[in-house]
């Protein structure tokens, strides 16, 4: 049964002597960690920093009457 379920695993792993590092392939990682953290600080600082709106002080205090 375990055999069975193995041949579902979509993620499987090459093995180390089929693979190659390359310079593109490394190129490639880096910019997309970069893109990564560049989106989740955009991310976090958009989270972090509040603006108040006319409109939604209007809402909040008509809910409180």
């Amino acid at each position: 049964v375990p055999f069975a379920l193995c041949r579902f695993d979509i993620y499987r792993k090459v093995p180390k002597d089929l693979t190659q590092p390359t310079y593109t392939g490394a190129i490639i990682s880096v910019c997309c960690c970069l893109f990564i953290l560049f989106l989740f600080l955009s991310e976090l600082t958009g989270f972090i920093t509040t603006e108040a709106h006319a409109g939604e002080e209007s809402v909040w205090a008509s809910w409180q009457r």
